[in-house]
């Protein structure tokens, strides 16, 4: 008779235990987490000191909110992947050497460096398809495109790691450049282009906030100069993205599933942000040519105002320590020593 021990539970043979896979996909993106958490952060902490703020509240707050939100869509929008995004319905094959089909959602979202492709059968009971279809599938892969040849390297990686039928259709496509199927290299241009231009915005922002604090007289430049590159930036990535790409999928129907490309949430949330900076900024230019308004706010240092004060207390100071009674000289006469009172 086998003598069970404390620890044999779930041991097959004496092996070590062994529960099974339990594979799941990607459902959160760290990175973007830490990048939103360092411009939430700040913003919390200042809401949370302003109902104790006197002066310059209203100012503060729109100037205050306003840049940090721009940068955080600035930053956002580098990494995330959602400039040029479609989704669709699709049943095809999902391996070779197999008649399995997968009914499911195939979306695919274009970052500036990468993509996104997420592939999520349809469960049985919404599934209109007569024939058998694979249910409980998710999957979710990123693909990076930094170069001419990333793409390619990426398709054979998914081709030796097995992954669906759909999903490697979509690489096929984004990996050819010859001839007239320059799709990815569209796609690599226009990142390419609006990286440089919103990094150049990222560098200004970070000049704006010093503005803010040192010289707030300066700081409405830099806002309409950060929502120009923006704005700049979505007009590259506009002319260079291409035009009507469209990817064809069979359907449960028996029909032609298409899957067609627009633009999505980073490039709306860059071009609101970049038109917002404009108006906001040209608005204080003008209020500041007429003289009718000043920009303060209570975490700016009024380096200028101080530095005056100082100038004009040295000045009465020199003054009045020329106009003191006990520092008067007295010239000596001829039959008079040299004397000093």
């Amino acid at each position: 008779m086998q003598r069970i021990g404390w620890f044999d539970a779930f041991r097959e043979n004496g092996d070590p235990t062994w529960f099974g896979d339990n594979r799941t996909p990607v459902v959160f993106d760290l990175q973007i987490f830490a990048l939103a958490s360092i411009f939430i952060t700040p913003l919390l902490a200042f809401l949370i000191i302003l109902p104790g703020v006197r002066h310059y509240r209203i100012a503060s707050t729109i100037a205050f909110v306003l840049s940090t939100t721009v940068g955080a869509v600035i930053l956002i929008s580098i990494h995330y992947p959602s400039w040029h995004q479609g989704s669709t319905r699709i049943y095809s094959a999902y391996r070779a050497f197999t008649t399995d089909k997968l009914d499911a959602i195939l979306g695919v979202r274009m970052g500036l460096k990468h993509v996104n492709v997420t592939l999520t059968s349809v469960p049985k009971t919404e599934s209109k398809s007569l024939h058998h279809s694979l249910d409980g599938l998710e999957f979710n892969e990123r693909f990076e495109f930094l170069n001419v040849f990333s793409m390619e390297m990426e398709l054979e990686k998914s081709l030796k790691k097995g992954l669906p039928y759909p999903i490697l259709k979509i690489i096929e496509y984004l990996s050819v450049d010859r001839a007239g199927f320059v799709w990815g290299r569209q796609y690599r241009l226009s990142g390419y282009y609006t990286i440089y231009l919103l990094w150049t915005a990222f560098a200004f922002w970070i000049v704006q906030i010093l503005m803010l604090c040192l010289v707030p007289h300066n700081f409405a430049k830099l806002v309409v100069i950060v929502g120009i590159l923006i704005i700049s930036a979505d007009f590259v990535y506009f002319t260079f993205v291409p035009k009507n790409f469209q990817i064809k999928f069979p359907s449960s129907d028996g029909s032609i599933s298409v899957l067609d490309f627009h633009f999505s949430t980073c490039f709306y949330t860059t071009l609101t942000a970049g038109i917002t900076s404009v108006i906001y900024g040209g608005i204080l230019l003008i209020l500041q040519a007429k003289s009718l308004y000043t920009l303060k706010t209570f975490i700016t240092c009024h380096p200028d105002e101080h530095c005056c004060n100082v100038i004009k207390y040295e000045s009465s100071s020199s003054i009045l320590s020329f106009s003191s009674p006990t520092s008067t000289l007295t010239i000596p006469s001829e039959g008079n020593s040299n004397r000093f009172h």
